[in-house]
């Protein structure tokens, strides 16, 4: 019977993501075989229309999986519709591209924007529906929070929020509660939240979900990131995890710094007048210096000067005291509010990528005097420089500027596990998502100088 029922959800899952492709790649191709193929120099016919064909729905596919489009039940109905304006943006100037480029000319871009308009207002009807859909198949799971510490009670405020999906109808403190006490609990729920508690009671209530169809929902600890991120390997009879610090193969570190600068100094050039304009912006604004130079850690611990634009006013830090910027501080520049908003301080970097400091996607590069505060109290926390630092990367992506710095190396951990150019093409695509997310760039609280928060493990 749930078989069926999971069979029967998916088709219809499926069916709506179906619909969504063909209605965008079909009229793409209608369009295509219709207006632009009888006018370029040399004409498609059936095999070529069909290669384009499978060009249209590939490229869209990839750009909607890139950016989490089909991530139904997951994601905000905001979120999904977003990703699906993006992909079809992304979508829609590569085939203004390759159009051009058959064409042996610059193709109008007047149809382009119209199917844009009207593609992005099915993909909001669209997200609107699956989502309803979707929900009404689902009920939310009744759900119990598991902890061990007020920190990681914490730590999972965020599926409170997510009342569609769970309904949290007990939080119970792993030191207080015996494991036939809990069992005796999930026996009536569908599903549990284990979040920083011990290895052995956190193996005994996965072992005991899988036995009895529970869904288990489990927080990594960085011990476990770092296993995952392993090798798996076959010693003889007995299958083993191999982990190791991160060595870059020659072909990927060639690959990696080539494609920095080929992507840096394209940047340099495509960004220069925006750059320009900041730069007299915030000499107007207080006549101030332009940039603000200041030490960072990148590979292996070394300690570089990273460039931005300045965001603060010329005395933030008079007190000698490193500090993150907090929520609605006064120390940020009318400029600065601007730019930070939408990243644009972070542009000057691509200096430092250029010059091989930084590269496109690895960790954000700390300061030494927060890096060594961090790792006081978390001395995982000098993992994440096994590889360069970046400009974006996973925590950016998937955090915020207040995320705390220990599931900061948790993000940073996975990266470096799963390093490719696929992945670093994967999270610069959505790095220009995050910059429509105003939560991203959340500051710390006021009476915090750090994003740090005791984490015990």
């Amino acid at each position: 019977m749930f078989k069926k029922k999971y069979i029967k959800e998916q088709s219809i899952l499926y069916l709506f993501k179906a619909l969504i492709t063909a209605v965008f790649c079909g009229t793409m191709y209608y369009y295509w075989v219709r207006y632009v193929n009888p006018t370029v120099p040399t004409p498609f016919f059936r095999l070529g229309n069909y290669f384009m064909a499978v060009l249209f729905v590939a490229t869209y596919v990839w750009f909607v999986k890139a950016y989490g489009g089909f991530m139904v039940g997951t994601a905000t109905v905001i979120d999904l519709i977003l990703s699906q304006v993006i992909a079809i943006m992304f979508m829609q100037g590569v085939c203004w591209v390759i159009f051009s480029l058959l064409s042996y000319r610059l193709v109008s871009v007047w149809p382009f924007l119209l199917m844009f308009l009207a593609f992005s207002a099915f993909a909001a009807l669209w997200v609107i529906c699956i989502d309803a859909i979707y929900f009404k198949m689902h009920v939310p799971k009744r759900t119990l929070v598991v902890f061990n510490n007020v920190d990681a009670y914490l730590s999972l405020k965020g599926i409170r929020s997510m009342d569609k999906r769970f309904k949290v109808v007990r939080t119970v403190n792993s030191e207080k509660t015996s494991l036939e006490e809990l069992f005796s609990y999930l026996k009536k729920l569908d599903a549990v939240f284990l979040c920083g508690v011990p290895s052995e009671y956190r193996n005994e209530v996965v072992k005991y979900c899988i036995a009895h169809s529970k869904v288990a929902y489990i927080k990594p600890k960085i011990s476990d990131t770092i296993i995952r991120g392993g090798r798996t390997i076959q010693l003889m009879d007995v299958p083993v995890y191999r982990c190791k610090r991160s060595n870059m193969s020659l072909i990927f570190s060639v690959s990696k710094r080539f494609f920095d600068i080929v992507l840096s100094a394209i940047a340099i050039v495509i960004a220069s007048p925006v750059m320009l304009a900041t730069a007299i912006a915030i000499k107007l604004d207080d006549h101030g210096p332009v940039f603000y130079r200041q030490e960072r850690l990148t590979l292996n611990g070394k300690v570089f000067k990273i460039i931005k634009f300045r965001s603060m006013c010329c005395d933030a830090e008079k007190d000698g005291v490193a500090r993150l910027a907090e929520d609605h501080d006064d120390r940020i520049t009318r400029v600065g509010r601007i730019i930070r908003k939408c990243r644009i301080d972070e542009l000057p970097q691509i200096f430092n990528i250029f010059l091989g400091q930084m590269s496109m996607v690895g960790p954000r590069p700390e300061r030494p005097e927060i890096a060594k505060e961090y790792e006081a109290e978390m001395p995982e926390f000098a993992l994440r420089l096994q590889v360069k630092a970046g400009l974006t990367g996973y925590a950016q992506v998937y955090g915020k500027y207040n995320t705390t710095p220990y599931d900061k190396v948790q993000m940073d951990l996975i990266y470096v596990a799963n390093q490719s150019l696929v992945e670093d093409l994967r999270l610069m695509l959505m790095t220009f998502k995050i910059m429509f997310v105003p939560s991203s760039t959340e500051g710390v609280q006021a009476n915090q100088r750090t994003a740090q928060r005791k984490t015990t493990e």
